[in-house]
């Protein structure tokens, strides 16, 4: 009997080191998402690029900013796993995410820079 394996979101997950970290996920059949910047007209073809591959890959991609608490907890109690591939400048922003865990309440680990 195979075991149920457990939902992961990755903050960061179109980054440098986060897009690794999803492809690792999906590889070993985990269902994840990733929380990313919307895309707007000013978004790097790059950034688009790598939007288009983690969802051909079945990601699900939520589009937010992190100030965006009460979105931030819809997609925590989705989730059993968070990682935090955020880029140096945004590990403050952390706390956010921190906050949003407390709220959610369902959180079974967090991993983060």
């Amino acid at each position: 009997m195979e075991t149920e394996k457990s939902k992961i979101l990755i903050f960061g997950g179109t980054g440098y080191i986060g897009k690794y970290m999803v492809k690792a996920s999906i590889f070993l059949g985990h269902p994840t998402y990733v929380y990313a910047r919307p895309i707007t007209p000013q978004t790097t073809p790059s950034k688009i690029d790598i939007h288009k591959e983690l969802k051909s890959m079945g990601v699900i991609i939520v589009q937010g900013e992190l100030k965006e608490h009460e979105k931030i907890v819809s997609v925590l109690r989705e989730v059993d796993i968070v990682i935090s591939a955020l880029a140096y400048p945004q590990v403050p922003d952390q706390l956010e995410i921190i906050d949003a865990i407390k709220v959610a309440g369902n959180i079974k680990g967090m991993s983060g820079n």
